[in-house]
């Protein structure tokens, strides 16, 4: 570790335990939070500061390798053809196997479990979890016209007196289109525009679009009034001890940042070039033209994947921390057409932002994120209390009903562990 590195290691961490002795034990949040949470009006001049990297020591602590599951994880890794990859899986909080394998970059700094990456579409369910924070406190119901709250009226133009509700955004049945670009002219669209499908109501069909994500991002700047990075690292990655952000420039451990490969694992863009075409990143909180942002842009570690993983296993809760209750936890899991009085009318593969896939156990819930050759899953399953994280890079591997071959025949394989609800572990 460079000296420059662990310079800037050790003062956010001093920074970051002060910044706890301030906070009520096991609230969550610093007071600037709980102002926030309260109502209040002011804000906290200084923005929160979280620990950084030596998150390996909570996650993997008391870990006992299994060799026979790690044989298992490195011959799926290398029949993947992957360059380089991270793997946790944990039960109820503790680690049942970690496996890494392959460089960062290209200057052969071994991937980390503390090395962020851009992962991707995963960014949406991490953001869900800050939104569903403001909707428990009452800011807004889940089938409220979201035009209410934003500076911007958004409907599909084809049948435009009907509104669009966060919960069919959430749903990805919005009736918006997976499509390139994120920032529309929402006020002139025409039917026809390429964000919309012209024959779909919002609430009637599942269609994925990336759009949905930036759109939840948006709604957290106009109900909190902060940048949504602002606000996730202040009221969810704080919290939990996650250095994450929106942008590689808000990172604190700017170092350990996972560089950007094709499929073919040709490096495309490493930790240097991603901080300098990110330096103009507005850190601003401007709901309008932030529909961008929260799509896939999160830049996150495994560790911290996992840390988020444990929480919603946990029913909201992470070494005593909360972040969301155990209900809103299973509202996030739950077909949303199944919801009396809901607003949306047909079968999605999501709940909120969470999908969920059966391999013959019990189900996983989670989200797939797929960046070129970038590949990012976080999974959970309630009923056995197993969390799965994998980062891999350099990956060409085919994805299947939302889910890499990868990712399936690893999850597959843990389901094949038999791990009870009931066994005492």
């Amino acid at each position: 570790m460079g000296k420059r590195r662990l310079t800037r290691l050790l003062a956010a961490w001093v920074l970051c335990w002060l910044c706890l002795q301030c906070a009520v034990p096991g609230a969550g949040v610093i007071p600037a939070a709980r102002a926030a949470s309260e109502g209040a009006q002011e804000k906290s001049e200084a923005e929160p500061v979280v620990l950084s990297a030596l998150f390996m020591e909570d996650i993997a602590a008391g870990y006992m390798p299994n060799p026979e599951w790690e044989e298992k994880f490195a011959a799926l890794f290398r029949s993947s053809g992957a360059k380089a990859g991270v793997f946790i899986v944990t039960r109820r909080g503790k680690p049942l196997l970690i496996y890494t394998q392959g460089n960062r970059d290209t200057h052969k700094n071994p991937v980390e479990l503390t090395t962020a990456y851009h992962i991707a579409s995963v960014t949406k369910m991490v953001t869900a979890i800050g939104f569903m924070q403001l909707y428990e406190q009452g800011m807004i119901g889940l089938d409220d016209p979201i035009s209410g709250y934003l500076p911007m009226r958004v409907a599909n133009p084809a049948c435009p007196d009907r509104d669009i509700t966060m919960r069919q955004v959430l749903s990805h049945t919005s009736s918006i289109k997976q499509t390139s670009g994120y920032l529309p002219d929402w006020e002139n669209l025409k039917p026809g525009t390429k964000y919309f499908y012209r024959n779909l109501v919002p609430g009637q069909k599942y269609h994925y679009a990336n759009l949905n994500g930036g759109l939840c991002g948006a709604m957290i700047e106009a109900l909190s009034g902060r940048s949504v990075n602002a606000y996730m690292t202040e009221h969810v990655f704080y919290p939990l001890g996650i250095d994450a952000a929106y942008s590689p420039t808000l990172l604190i451990d700017q170092e350990n940042i996972g560089s950007l490969m094709t499929r073919q694992g040709i490096t495309t863009s490493n930790a240097s070039r991603q901080l300098k075409a990110a330096e103009g990143y507005d850190d601003t909180c401007d709901p309008a033209i932030h529909t961008d942002r929260t799509a896939g842009a999160l830049y996150i570690s495994p560790a911290g994947l996992s840390k988020l993983m444990v929480m919603m296993v946990n029913g909201g809760v992470y070494e005593g921390v909360r972040i969301l209750s155990e209900e809103t936890i299973r509202l996030m899991e739950q077909d949303q057409s199944e919801i009396p009085g809901s607003s949306v009318a047909g079968k999605s593969d999501y709940g909120l932002f969470v999908a969920h896939h059966d391999l013959g156990g019990p189900v996983w819930y989670g989200h797939q994120g797929r960046y070129n050759g970038l590949t990012s899953d976080a999974f959970y399953q309630p009923e056995t209390g197993l969390t799965f994280v994998m980062v891999v890079n350099g990956y060409n591997g085919k994805s299947n009903n939302g889910l890499a071959n990868l990712a399936k025949h690893c999850m597959t394989y843990i389901d094949s562990w038999g791990m009870g609800t009931d066994d005492g572990f």
